[in-house]
């Protein structure tokens, strides 16, 4: 299977479990060893440890079967015993290549961390299994400051400036790379949106949505902060926040706020 086919069935197949997703030997065994390789080199699935259970394989019933590990001075053997009273006379104790038990995962975090590292986004990202969406930051649009970005596990999609986008359609590889489509996330950002319309968050947490758009809002605070300061080199921090409260990025907060938040 082609690296571009695994990547689709690992976000179709992420978007199903909601979390993470754990994938055996046999599964990746089936891709195209580049595509292996390129997942592993791009950090989106990492290694984790040893599978405790096996699908037999021997016959049509398919049965999963305990690993048994029995260690030697200098090495460490694994087997499973097939249960099934005919087939455990022709299959007895099955002796199991150690390699055959090496997984990996998938998981709504690391792709976070991967999509925030393609937007040049701080990739200090938390999450837990109860949230529906997570923050990756801000970035800056042409005509309108900074807009929130955030990803949303259900359905897996950037939401940008009320746009929405679908992971499976804006993330792909290039040139080996991971790569996102640049041109639909400039589009979404600098898009003008009417006023009357509201943003779309049928699967986003509100407070998730309070917190990214108070972060586009200090890091614009920031910006503005840096440009004063290098202008006005002698004048006080008190001085650069009420010089910020004047300007529409304040959005109303005092410029005691404002000192608090920025750092110079």
């Amino acid at each position: 299977m082609p690296v571009d086919q695994v990547l689709l069935l690992l976000l179709n197949s992420l978007s199903l479990k909601n979390h993470k997703l754990v994938l055996s030997w046999f599964s990746v065994n089936l891709w195209e060893d580049q595509a292996f390789s390129l997942m592993l080199d791009n950090k989106l699935i990492t290694p984790v440890s040893k599978a405790k259970s096996i699908q037999c394989r021997y016959c049509e019933k398919n049965c999963t079967l305990d690993v048994i590990p029995h260690s030697y001075p200098n090495k460490t053997i694994y087997y499973a015993i097939c249960d099934d009273p005919i087939m455990n006379e022709q299959v007895g104790r099955m002796t199991i290549p150690p390699e055959q038990l090496n997984q990996w995962k998938i998981s709504i975090k690391q792709l976070a961390v991967s999509i925030a590292d393609l937007l040049g986004l701080p990739c200090d990202i938390s999450y837990n299994a109860d949230q529906r969406s997570i923050v990756l930051g801000a970035l800056k649009s042409k005509t309108a400051g900074r807009k929130s970005v955030l990803l949303n596990v259900e359905p897996l999609s950037l939401l940008i400036n009320q746009s929405e986008l679908l992971i499976n359609e804006v993330l792909y590889f290039e040139n080996n790379k991971l790569a996102l489509d640049k041109e639909q996330i400039d589009h979404a950002l600098n898009l003008k949106q009417l006023s009357s319309v509201k943003p779309y968050r049928a699967n986003t947490d509100k407070k998730e949505q309070r917190k990214a758009n108070t972060q586009a809002m200090y890091q614009d605070w920031q910006e503005q902060a840096l440009k004063l300061h290098k202008l006005n080199p002698t004048k006080s921090k008190t001085w650069l926040s009420q010089q910020i409260a004047k300007m529409a990025i304040a959005k109303g907060k005092s410029p005691e706020t404002i000192r608090r938040n920025i750092n110079i």
